[in-house]
């Protein structure tokens, strides 16, 4: 079904009034757990990663479901593809004042699935994105992911990224010159896209990705 950005503000409002009536104030805090949002699409390496590097870390977080998310300081949506299921979630999240993690999986996905996903995030959270571009194959190099927010970070990537196009919001990670990771404000949210997936690296114990995931959460700052 298509939904034209006319229904998307009303069905975006209708959820920012859902989720936050009849609740506290919306100051993050330690008080508020950080929630990684499950769906159908997600790879299983990205959400152990995450679930492992958060359990480790004494992280209060929480695992949910598109349908019941919780007043969050911190939304995670590992490995998305298809980002309709979480708007509801993700414009909650933002609109009390909290973090939301996006990670793309669409550096693997079909040509079609590839279509949907850039569209929907230029529809609905005005990210955009190029075609994915793999970075190595057998015999080459291992890439490395260079951070510089929240802190300076070399993490291996996992052979193909979705690069960002120009846009407003800082770039905080590039690989090979493209812009891979972005930024930016929304209304009292803060959105992280993540063009080059955390979670596997995560799954496979990289210390450095570790390190900065934990150093991008306001809980810890």
């Amino acid at each position: 079904m298509h939904m034209t950005r006319r229904t998307f503000l009303g069905y975006a409002a209708g959820a920012v009034t859902s989720g936050l009536r009849g609740l506290p104030g919306t100051r993050v805090d330690g008080r508020r757990p950080v929630v990684l949002l499950h769906l159908s699409q997600h790879s299983s390496e990205s959400v152990a990663g995450y679930t492992g590097t958060l359990a480790n870390s004494g992280t209060r977080f929480l695992h949910a479901e598109p349908s019941s998310v919780p007043r969050c300081a911190v939304l995670i949506v590992p490995a998305a593809l298809r980002i309709r299921p979480a708007l509801g979630a993700v414009v909650t999240c933002l609109a009390g004042g909290g973090t939301v993690i996006l990670e793309s999986a669409a550096g693997f996905a079909a040509e079609a699935d590839f279509r949907a996903h850039r569209a929907e995030l230029s529809d609905f959270l005005q990210v955009h994105v190029d075609a994915p571009v793999r970075l190595w194959t057998a015999g080459q190099r291992i890439p490395y992911v260079d951070y510089s927010w929240p802190h300076s970070a070399k993490i291996r990537d996992f052979s193909r990224v979705v690069p960002l196009a120009p846009q407003p919001g800082e770039i905080i990670a590039r690989v090979d010159g493209l812009p891979v990771c972005l930024k930016r404000q929304i209304g009292r949210g803060t959105l992280i896209f993540l063009g080059s997936p955390l979670g596997p690296a995560l799954w496979a114990g990289d210390a450095e990705a570790r390190r900065w995931l934990l150093a991008s959460l306001p809980l810890f700052h």
